[in-house]
């Protein structure tokens, strides 16, 4: 069976459409690609953060337990 003309035109237009969606997806892909990973350092950084805020507090509520006790030594 040979192929028309114009039946050899619509496959070549369908597949340079394909072509262009498949450019076009691997270029979405690589953008979300670099978001995720921009996300992702975020995401550390702030756990990094939270961390070292607790750590803070923990510091900082000792100090205040050990005025607290040396308050309680004091007789007046």
């Amino acid at each position: 069976m040979i192929v028309s003309e114009e039946a050899f035109g619509i496959i070549e237009k369908k597949i340079g459409d394909l072509a262009a969606l498949v450019q076009t997806l691997k270029s979405e892909k690589e953008a979300l690609g670099a978001q995720l990973a921009a996300k992702i350092s975020e995401t550390q950084e702030l756990a990094r953060k939270i961390a070292e805020l607790n750590q803070d507090k923990s510091d900082v509520k000792g100090r205040v337990d050990k005025l607290l006790s040396q308050l309680e030594t004091i007789e007046i």
